[in-house]
């Protein structure tokens, strides 16, 4: 595929995050050569690629000085099964932290492993022997730093945490040329400030990782194979590289069957797998390979969900989610992956600036906030059939974009000044910009828009509705009780729709050679908070309204919103995927016809009259 990181991976990674099924995060302490290598054959034959391994800290360095013989020698024959049965592994450094409890090491008492030179000095020494040892090692396929270390150690500050990344991936790379690496971080890195911040971690990362589960954030608060739930992988994924600058691999996704059924889990897997490979993920890393016997034992016992998180049962069979995982690999293996050119982006979604944190903002503007509006425009964009990247408001060039989106933007650090301008001479020169209001107040803004601002308000009762009445929408929202909308009059825009006072709710302005579409509400912050809204919900179809303005013409359409479509330039054809993102079948009602083979069940079917099932997928070469 053409990356920015082509020359690190050769193919989609595949992989699952493991632990022995019967000794879980005792596996060094247990160590049983034959079960591992008979778990290992299990993953091969699943298609699997590489495992995640992680070097549970106090195993490997039981003192500050001591590098334990004991645990190398066992590595090493990890190694051994590694070569016998051709799968790679990421070696995990710094585990301190495993599936909701910690496993701290007995001689760091109380230092930050972040900041505190004797801490450093001592964690440079391990890597430094792994790099050394391992340089020229062909089994293993990258390193990573650590497993979400803020649940383990708090980070004083950004600086603190990026300090840690670049001393420690640089004193790699000093002696290893061969491995690339990253570092393990999770969704907690775009819902809070704790201080792993994906810009900082790009200085001394060859790549981006990202880990995130529905299930663990109240941003998604759908059933787990419903649109926004399996948008969370793909969304994340684009908004780390928004962030950070640089490609990101999926290192860990999944669910557990102790809250969900087998079949859920497994249609979870399949639409969230190709939405990553559509969405330019470098691959896709479960979690985890196999459901554990071990429950009396932490983590298992505080955590008991955790032993029903694996893609294998217990007694070794393959649960629906690894035969997704071995039918998705098959498919992967038909490609020659170097050769898929993904179709680019005609639009995108702004991020905003101060994605963290801003000075004398409400208590309300923080990245769960700005994590939610993103979202929620993420899947709009996608309802409306744009395929989108995130890109930071600091983009000094959005001449490449058709259509920018700004959702929800906030009064104070969501768009500095000189951005905003950007942002208008964008639209002069012709570009489309929708954004929706929260707050945003700068100058320009009414003459782009064509209003005259009166002042801003909370909505007076507990929900609102928006009418679009030459498209014959009603859109009914929950209000939330901080955020205000705007009262504004039209001035040289045509007003497009309103709501249930009379008010401007949705207006339409021509700006120099451009186009400008403004909601006077914060619609994608309403949407967050709504429990399955998208199954009837119509927001996307003022998104659809402002496409038609931008001029993007995809040459593939579906009507349905449930279903996303990706293409990919290859051999001299096009690969097209349709990702069904809902738990319901849709009929498909597309701008092509004809006979096609689907890749993935290798049955033929006709365009003119098809119907792809729930969280199914189909993919074809034109």
């Amino acid at each position: 595929m053409d990356t920015t990181t082509n020359s690190i991976f050769d193919k989609f990674v595949i992989g699952a995050n493991y632990w022995p099924r019967n000794y879980g995060v005792d596996m060094w302490k247990q160590w049983d050569k034959d079960e591992i290598k008979k778990e290992f054959k299990e993953a091969k034959s699943l298609g699997l690629d590489v495992l995640r391994i992680n070097l549970l800290w106090e195993d490997f360095q039981p003192h500050p000085d001591m590098i334990s013989e004991d645990a190398i020698k066992k590595f090493d024959e990890l190694i051994g099964i590694c070569h016998d049965v051709d799968i790679k592994i990421v070696p995990t450094f710094f585990v301190g932290h495993m599936s909701g409890e910690n496993f701290d090491i007995p001689w760091r008492n109380g230092k930050n492993i972040y900041n505190d030179p004797f801490m450093l000095r001592h964690e440079v020494k391990l890597v430094r022997f792994f790099a050394e040892r391992y340089k020229d090692e062909s089994a293993i396929l990258f390193w990573d730093l650590s497993n979400e270390p803020d649940n383990y150690v708090k980070a004083e500050s950004n600086h603190d945490a990026w300090l840690w990344n670049y001393v420690l991936s640089s004193e790699i790379k000093k002696h290893d040329k061969n491995h690339p690496v990253t570092l393990g971080i999770h969704q907690a890195s775009l819902l809070s400030d704790n201080k792993f911040y994906p810009e900082d971690l790009k200085e001394g990362n060859d790549f981006l990782c990202m880990h995130a589960y529905p299930i663990y954030t109240d941003t998604c608060i759908d059933p787990v194979n419903s649109i926004r739930s399996t948008y969370i992988a793909p969304f994340a994924s684009k908004l780390t590289k928004a962030l950070g600058g640089k490609d990101v691999l999926f290192e860990e996704f999944g669910a557990t069957t102790l809250m969900m059924s087998e079949e859920i889990e497994g249609k979870y897997y399949k639409t969230v797998l190709y939405s990553l490979f559509a969405n330019e993920s470098l691959g896709a890393l479960a979690w985890c390979f196999g459901d554990f016997t071990v429950g009396n034992n932490l983590p298992y016992n505080t955590t008991p969900f955790e032993t029903h998180f694996g893609i294998t049962s217990s007694d070794g069979e393959p649960k629906l989610a690894g035969l997704e995982i071995k039918a998705f690999s098959e498919f992967i293996n038909k490609l020659e992956y170097k050769e898929l050119i993904p179709k680019e982006c005609d639009a995108a979604i702004i991020v905003p600036d101060k994605y963290y944190s801003a000075l004398f903002v409400g208590d309300d503007y923080t990245p769960e906030r700005n994590f939610r509006i993103l979202l929620n425009s993420f899947i709009l964009a996608k309802q409306a059939g744009i395929d989108v990247e995130m890109v930071k408001a600091s983009e000094k060039d959005f001449s490449k974009y058709k259509m920018l989106i700004l959702p929800s933007a906030y009064r104070k650090g969501h768009l500095n000044h000189d951005q905003w301008m950007r942002i208008m001479d964008y639209v002069k020169s012709g570009g489309t910009l929708y954004a929706s209001y929260d707050g945003i107040s700068v100058d320009g803004f009414d003459e782009l828009f064509g209003i005259e601002t009166q002042y801003s308000i909370v909505p007076k009762g507990d929900s609102v509705s928006i009418y679009l009445e030459e498209r014959g929408l009603k859109l009914k929202y929950d209000t939330l009780k901080f955020n205000k909308r705007l009262i504004a009059k039209p001035t040289t825009c045509s007003v497009i729709g309103y709501d249930n006072e009379g008010n401007p709710a949705v207006v339409m302005n021509k700006f120099g050679k451009g186009n400008a579409v403004l909601v006077t509400y914060p619609v994608e912050l309403y949407l967050s908070y709504m429990p399955d809204v998208y199954k009837d919900d119509k927001t996307y179809e003022i998104y659809k309204f402002t496409e038609d303005l931008s001029r993007i013409k995809p040459k593939i359409e579906v009507e349905s919103p449930f279903i996303e479509v990706k293409e990919f330039e290859y051999k001299g054809k096009k690969l097209v995927i349709f990702i069904n993102h809902e738990d319901i079948d849709i009929k498909i009602d597309a701008n092509i016809s004809g006979k096609i083979k689907d890749l993935i069940s290798n049955k033929e079917i006709n365009l003119d009259n098809f119907t792809i099932k729930a969280d199914d997928v189909v993919a074809f070469l034109m």
